[in-house]
């Protein structure tokens, strides 16, 4: 150290106010933070760990004034704003606190100043970049903020999930910053890939349909890749689009093998919600050779001008976007197959409100679920029409058991977790949740729905067979009976946290994108490109799963899948919400 004062920042003065009121905010974005990458439970703000890092390496310089210079250029300063927000019919309103200026708060770290501390910190310690070390570096914010900080950093961590977190945060971004290769060849064949990579990179009208063409995607032309001269820089891309080229590479041929599994209806009706319907059974879709569903066989009948008029009713493709599961037990009395419902609603807005129907059977050993939409609001006030929404819309499951909805027989938690640990609870698919012209639609599913969601043993082992040999069977172990319930109920290994149809899906991602790690390109191999590549698929395959297991809900407000990690923990759910991967 070249300072006469041995003391650094931190240990005098430190703005913890600013600090708190950005790393809050942080917490809520959603686009381009690390945290999005991959979950780590015991994450550290980026802005605190920004914070820290240069009131740690900086001297403080001995007097008050230049001191508060350096806050300021830090965390800027308090202001209050008035926030207006509508809370039961009626505007509320709250003073807030947020910064103004500094480079904490998101959006601000990259500003003139964070130059100026760069200098700063290089002249502390001679001109030089100072090394720093986290050897427990987890999620990887200390020393994304100490690269960013310009010092030399050693990150490390034992945990392999947090080992594989910084590969993918630190340094094949580090390594890999403004290198760029050529794509390959199914990318520029893909006409809609190359058009959001040509868009993304400035061009647009006539220009973009030129470039279009030169890579052998004019009208009526097949492709033509030798048009492309060896010095052509068309085709040279960065990261991230290799990922996204690689990415559609490993869903397309997902897609083939899997399609089946995941079927596709359609309905007869209009695009409009005024035109005229007509009643017709739905119609399953048939698959491609790539296992994309085709809607134009059934539509054949009618010529362009009918499917011009949206009002006119024609055969509309819905796929399916979620897949409703409902836990189920033997009920001790009658013997029936009881269904473990929380609630029976499926959608609760003020202008779309869905409820799960439910009556005993014929022979009352189990249940017949309907759909009914358009469900009316009962009530004089809003705490009399909430008592009748939680009446009408309860399930078969309270704090004390299930009811049983053909004999009224109660099955207490204890004789449940007995069931659970004895594996005799089984699921059943109760809803089908598809998108459409009008927004999601909700409807019982088909038979070759049913059929379609069995994966037989033998070709789930054969899955895992071409990639570990073994399907994951590690032994799921508690920390608390809080954080971690399901094992109670017999969920008490990875594998049974996910159904065969997931555990099968899984098994295929890995193996496509295994095959990106051994490429023949020993170029790509020497640099470690194909293996980012393949790791930041991988993060998004961890992604999927986060949403695609037996623990994800469906979120009746905003009709979607909550995902697991939601909080960090592993309750028990006895309904939960299966994602369509290509819906």
């Amino acid at each position: 150290m070249t300072v006469s004062n041995p003391k650094r920042l931190i240990e005098v003065a430190f703005p913890l106010k600013q600090v708190s009121l950005d790393s809050v905010h942080e917490k809520n974005v959603r686009h381009g933070h690390i945290s999005t990458l991959h979950i780590w439970p015991a994450r550290r703000p980026l802005a605190a760990s920004r914070a820290a890092l240069i009131a740690t390496l900086l001297p403080d310089p001995g007097d008050a004034d230049e001191r508060r210079d350096i806050l300021l250029r830090m965390a800027g300063g308090v202001t209050e704003k008035v926030e207006r927000k509508r809370v039961n019919g009626r505007v509320v309103e709250r003073v807030k606190e947020e910064t103004e200026g500094g480079i904490l708060h998101w959006g601000r770290e990259n500003g003139p100043d964070l130059e100026w501390f760069r200098k700063e910190i290089r002249k502390a310690y001679g001109g030089r970049a100072p090394k720093v070390l986290d050897p427990f570096a987890g999620g990887g914010a200390i020393p994304l903020e100490a690269m960013r900080l310009g010092c030399e950093v050693t990150a490390m961590d034992i945990n392999p999930v947090a080992w594989f977190i910084l590969k993918c945060t630190l340094e094949y971004p580090q390594k890999l910053a403004g290198q760029t290769r050529p794509l390959p060849e199914f990318a520029l064949a893909d006409r809609d890939f190359m058009e959001a990579f040509l868009k993304a990179n400035g061009f647009k009208g006539a220009r973009l349909r030129t470039f279009l063409e030169r890579l052998g995607h004019g009208k009526g032309e097949g492709v033509q890749l030798g048009d492309l001269s060896q010095d052509d820089s068309l085709d040279q891309a960065d990261l991230a689009w290799h990922v996204r080229a690689w990415g559609r590479w490993v869903l397309a041929r997902a897609r083939k093998e899997l399609a089946s599994y995941y079927p596709t209806y359609a309905e007869f009706q209009p695009l409009t919600p005024t035109g005229a319907e007509e009643p017709r059974s739905l119609r399953l879709l048939d698959l491609d050779e790539n296992g994309v569903a085709q809607l134009g066989p059934l539509n054949v009948e009618f010529n362009d001008a009918y499917l011009k008029d949206p009002d006119n009713p024609r055969w509309v493709a819905k796929p399916t976007v979620a897949y409703l599961w409902a836990r189920t037990v033997t009920c001790k009395q009658c013997r029936a197959i009881l269904p473990l419902l929380k609630t029976r609603w499926l959608c609760k807005k003020d202008n779309k409100r869905v409820l799960l129907t439910m009556e005993p059977d014929a022979d009352r050993t189990g249940v017949v679920f309907g759909v009914q939409s358009h469900v009316p609001q009962n009530g004089g006030n809003a705490a009399q029409r909430r008592e009748n929404d939680k009446r009408i819309g309860a399930g078969t499951m309270s704090r004390t058991g299930a009811t049983c909805p053909c004999c009224g027989a109660i099955m207490t938690m204890d004789d449940i977790r007995l069931e659970g640990q004895q594996e005799r609870l089984g699921v059943q698919l109760i809803v089908i949740v598809t998108n459409g012209p009008g927004g999601k639609g909700y409807r019982v599913p088909e038979a070759q729905e049913i059929e379609a969601s069995h994966v037989s043993t033998e070709e789930l082992q054969s899955a895992f067979d071409q990639i570990s040999g073994k399907i994951p069977d590690h032994r799921l172990e508690p920390a608390s009976t809080r954080s971690i319930s399901c094992q109670e109920y017999g969920l008490d290994n990875y594998s049974k946290l996910l159904s065969d149809r997931q555990k099968l899906f899984v098994a295929t991602i890995s193996r496509y994108v295994r095959l990106i790690l051994e490429s023949d390109d020993e170029d790509h191999l020497r640099d470690s490109w194909n293996e980012a590549v393949a790791f930041f698929l991988l993060c998004a395959l961890d992604k999927s799963i986060d949403y695609g297991n037996t623990l994800a809900s469906w979120y009746t407000q905003n009709e979607q899948i909550t995902h697991l990690f939601n909080r960090y923990a592993l309750p028990m759910k006895w309904d939960f919400a299966e994602v369509a991967p290509f819906g």
